[in-house]
Parts: C-alpha cells; structure tokens; sequence
C-alpha cells in the first residue's frame, strides 16, 4: 500500500512544514532537517552557474529559490495547485518558474535539464509508478545531465517506504547511472528530538547537520531507515 497525503491540506501549514513534517508545531525540526538537506546537496553539487534545474515536486519552493541564486534557472514541477500559490506567495528569486502538472501526464518543457533534484518525493510511489516517474525524468536529462534525489528509504516492510533496490532499479531501468548513494540522517537519532523540543540552540545546527551529514555518508550501502 502506498502512503497518500494530502498536499493540499499540506499546504496550509506554512512554507517548510509543507514538505518536511507539519506536526513540527515549533519549528525547530524543520529548520534543521531544511539545512541539513541542504548541506548534503551542498556537498555533492558541483554547479558551474549556468546549469537549467528541474525542481520536481517542488512544494513551497524551498530547495528551488535556494538553489536558484547558484545557476542560470529553475523549473519547479509540482502536481499541487495550493502548493505553488505558497510557492509564489513565498517568491525569493526571479529565475524560478512554476509548472503545474497532473501528477500523470509530464509536461513538454521548452528546455533540456542539466540537473534533477528531487526532495521527499519518490518516496511516495512504489513499483510501476515510480519506475514510470523516473523514467520521464531521465527523458528531461541532457545526455551528461545528472539528477540528485533525497528520499526516505526503509527496508522495514511495515513501512510505506521504497527499498534503497527499488530506487536503484528505477534508475537502471531509465539507464540513470547511479554514482553513489548513502544516507543523510537517521530519523531516530536522539539530537533531533532535544532539537525538536528547542533544547539545542539554532545557531549550533549548521555545525551538527554538517557533522550528521559526513558521519552518516561513511555507512554508505549499509541503509535501513534513513533519509538519502
């Protein structure tokens, strides 16, 4: 069984708790898990300022008006019409576009895409759907073009969540070379609930995202319950 939510609803809860988690009532998880996403995309993006990126499922626009000051221009595809009003409404960049999308039928987009990104959004799709999305991905791609995905993988089967195999075999039937995957975070370390509940100070999470980020890519193929 596949996970459904309602992005909609989704919405309503504000520009980060939208994407990450909307019973962060604080704030303060969702702070940390938006940098920390951000810092491990920071470590693998080699970017040269002229690149043309596809944001897909774009939500609120976080990652795409975060990246959109480092390359020539975004494209944020999203499947929900309340979604890119709090993108729009939230507008931080003048190179970032909106594409509104059925969530079936992926669009003709005018452009040739030198990078993918993708956060907490194959993660919700399973066997044929998600093989079908990666595959219209990879058809966006130039043909050095290279797609970066963060997503939650589980291996536990009482979680609607992809296996770290499922992912792979997504991308190796729409011949994506996957170059290395690893993950990010353990959803059940103990730091993030005292940050959670507002016993870290903010301006220590740059230095402990930075450090979950390195510690965790050392266990890379090793990967039960993790975002990556």
């Amino acid at each position: 069984m596949v996970e459904t939510v309602d992005w909609g609803k989704r919405a309503e809860k504000g520009f980060l708790a939208s994407g990450i988690d909307p019973a962060d009532r604080r704030g303060h998880k969702n702070d940390y898990i938006d940098l920390l996403q951000k810092t491990a995309l920071e470590e693998v993006l080699e970017l040269r300022g002229d690149e043309i990126v596809l944001d897909f499922g774009c939500g609120s626009g976080r990652v795409a008006y975060w990246i959109a000051p480092k390359v020539k221009r975004v494209i944020g595809l999203e499947g929900t019409p309340e979604m890119v009003l709090l993108a729009e409404t939230n507008r931080k960049a003048k190179n970032v576009d909106f594409v509104l999308y059925d969530g079936t039928h992926f669009p003709d987009l005018s452009c040739r895409i030198d990078l993918i990104l993708s956060v907490g959004v194959l993660q919700y799709m399973r066997g044929p759907t998600l093989k079908k999305t990666v595959s219209e991905l990879a058809r966006y791609l130039r043909k050095d073009g290279r797609g970066c995905f963060i997503e939650q993988v589980s291996d536990n089967p009482n979680l609607e969540r992809p296996r770290a195999e499922e992912y792979l075999q997504a991308f190796e039937e729409s011949k994506m070379n996957c170059l290395r995957y690893y993950p990010i975070r353990n959803g059940r370390w103990w730091m993030l609930y005292l940050i959670r509940y507002g016993w870290v100070r903010q301006k220590w999470f740059s230095k402990i995202a930075l450090w979950e980020v390195k510690r965790n890519r050392r266990k890379k193929n090793k990967i039960s319950d993790h975002d990556s």
